[in-house]
């Protein structure tokens, strides 16, 4: 990751904030991005003859936003010693109760003693003694609020305490002593951790390049540096020379602290199920202006899209109104997943220095000229209503569910993919839903929509040059390809329609055994529709091998095709011109078949079959009869 640019972020952030407490920064918000409930339990103060006294009032539930978190002073701690102050998430109250009576109670005060802070001291002491008598009963009214929660609720939900005196509601931010705790946790990391100081002096800081003081060893927000083991720190394995390595000065790590919070809070998007930071970095590092303009854009992406068009996802919505930027910054965007417990990072994947420009060619351009070709439109239904296929990542996700990050990888940043492994992934998925489809009641795709989607990934990548042989299909112009029923069997085959396809469509079909299997394809969806009107079944499709096939495989069905429309009467004359085709193009070339793998033969077979409706003419009439039912 770019530290510098995080860096950038922290310090216009914290410019923009005005002037900041120090304690503030290291304050979390225990639920980013949702509103939710804070269990509060309520001790009225009172004094009398110089001793402060607190007695339990009860409970409140309060609403936690975005702008309200702050006052309760959250910050996790370890699983095993609770967290930095008395606030933390909700779960086994009985646990939690206990850890704030034995472990943060006690450390609150400890620090106060070693601070001097003594009217907080006498505010710990005089809570120490109440919870030590009222401890049943608090800790019932706690359970009592949180069981009046449905379960989304209870799952994030908070606890905390606060103190009332003369009307006066007093939070833990109000307080000294709590401050100083969130200061404390905050800052002890950049040189102390693993029980070990690390720290230099007078050195080069890693993010400002300038000469400082003192640098730190464990300055980075972000767990992604991992310097727990042998072996992830030179200096002979020594973790005190971890500052070595990762050199931090005092006012960047400052810096680096509010970007990383400023970062998590406001710049984390969501791609098609995976979490990723978009971290703006103008092209002028001086150009502050820019950054501004970049970080508002990048934040306020979602909130403009929420209520638009429903007609394409947010996440491909996003990519395009960020490609309609000039090229005054760049896109670091870093897909991760987080450690529930630790928070630590586990970078899966990190783009780097995308222009806007690029977002541009993949999210508006290139689909712009996909979108308009005609095979696309009214190509599929939904409750019976034609709908026309477009652009969106999710296309390739589907074939890329095992390598997702992978195929994000290629695309953005131009890496050639390999024309083998299309087809592999294209018939992975082709298969998997034809099996399906077989023995369940369930929806699922059709075939003939998988392939298509299949035709637009290939379409999509060829436009942008990712794969050696371009794979787009300029489609015949028809103005209602979807099946009826009053002719989906009338029907002859179209050679002038057909050969007319193969013309113009050399990128595709590059070969003539190519358009030999494809051929075969569309012979054997003649046959599966002949079938269909006379038994009312397919009983042919069972020696498809639910379309995993290979060079011997495919000349059997070829053969046993023939075969079978041989017995029926109405066959005549009507597919002479497909049979010679095949003749010209599959028989003659079948000895070459094996050039090709598995997966790619199987692919335009079933390409065939899928689009062997559009080369049909009007049959003549016929008197129909079968001379066989199988």
């Amino acid at each position: 990751m770019q530290d510098k640019a995080i860096a950038a972020i922290g310090k216009l952030a914290l410019q923009a904030s005005g002037q900041v407490e120090p304690y503030k920064l290291y304050v979390q918000n225990m639920f980013p991005g949702v509103n939710y409930d804070m269990i509060v339990a309520i001790f009225s103060l009172n004094e009398q003859d110089g001793k402060l006294s607190c007695l339990f009032e009860g409970v409140d539930v309060e609403k936690v936003s975005e702008t309200t978190y702050p006052k309760y002073l959250y910050r996790g701690g370890s699983p095993r010693g609770g967290d930095i102050t008395f606030t933390t998430k909700a779960g086994d109250l009985s646990k939690k109760l206990n850890t704030l009576l034995t472990v943060q109670l006690k450390n609150a005060i400890a620090l106060c003693r070693v601070e001097n802070y003594q009217d907080d001291l006498n505010l710990l002491l005089a809570l120490q003694h109440r919870l030590s008598i009222d401890y049943a009963s608090v800790l019932a009214a706690l359970q009592g609020a949180y069981n009046q929660m449905d379960k989304k609720r209870q799952q994030s939900s908070g606890l905390t305490i606060c103190f009332e005196s003369d009307d006066v509601r007093r939070y833990l931010a109000d307080f000294p002593i709590f401050q100083k705790q969130i200061l404390l946790s905050g800052t002890s990391g950049k040189s102390e951790k693993y029980g070990v100081t690390s720290q230099g002096s007078n050195q080069l800081c890693s993010v400002c390049l300038k000469q400082k003081p003192l640098l730190h060893g464990f300055a980075s927000p972000f767990k992604y540096a991992t310097v727990d083991k042998p072996g992830m720190v030179s200096g002979f394995f020594n973790q005190r020379n971890n500052w070595k390595n990762y050199p931090i000065c005092s006012d960047c790590s400052l810096d680096f602290e509010y970007g990383q919070k400023y970062i998590a809070q406001k710049l984390k998007k969501y791609f098609y199920g995976s979490s990723y930071y978009a971290i703006p970095k103008t092209v002028l590092s001086s150009d502050k202006g820019g950054l501004e303009k970049a970080l508002k854009l990048i934040t306020n992406l979602e909130f403009q899209l929420a209520e638009a068009s429903k007609e394409k996802r947010v996440e491909d919505r996003i990519m395009q109104e960020i490609g309609k930027e000039a090229n005054y910054f760049t896109l670091n965007l870093l897909f991760f997943e987080e450690n529930p417990t630790t928070k630590a990072i586990k970078i899966r994947l990190l783009l780097e220095e995308i222009v806007p420009s690029r977002f541009r060619i993949l999210f508006s351009t290139v689909p712009d000229i996909i979108n308009k070709e005609s095979i696309y439109k009214n190509s599929y239904r939904i409750k019976n209503e034609p709908q026309n296929l477009t652009f969106s990542f999710g296309l390739l996700k589907q074939f890329y569910e095992d390598d997702f990050y992978g195929i994000v990888n290629d695309v953005f940043v131009g890496r050639s993919i390999n024309r083998q492994t299309l087809y592999n992934r294209f018939m992975a998925v082709i298969r998997a839903n034809y099996n399906k489809a077989q023995t369940s009641d369930g929806y699922v795709e059709p075939v003939g929509l998988t392939v298509l989607k299949a035709h637009f990934v290939l379409n999509y990548l060829a436009h942008l040059k990712l794969i050696t042989t371009n794979q787009f299909i300029t489609m015949l112009p028809e103005e209602d390809i979807s099946e009826k029923p009053e002719d989906k069997y009338g029907r002859a085959f179209d050679e002038t329609k057909f050969r007319q396809f193969v013309a113009d469509n050399t990128n595709f079909l590059d070969d003539d055994y190519k358009v030999g299997i494809f051929a075969v394809g569309v012979l054997v969806r003649l046959l599966l529709n002949i079938q269909q009107r006379e038994l009312g079944n397919t009983p042919f499709e069972k020696k498809l091998k639910g379309y995993n096939l290979n060079p011997e495989t495919l000349k059997t069905i070829y053969l046993e095709t023939m075969a079978k429309l041989a017995q029926y009467r109405d066959y005549g004359k009507r597919y002479d011109s497909l049979s010679q085709i095949i003749s010209e193009y599959f028989t003659l070339n079948s000895h070459r078949l094996p050039a090709i793998s598995n997966n790619e033969l199987s692919f335009y077979f079933v390409a065939g079959i899928e689009m062997a409706s559009r080369f049909r003419i009007e049959a003549p009439q016929t008197n129909t009869t079968s001379s066989s039912n199988n």
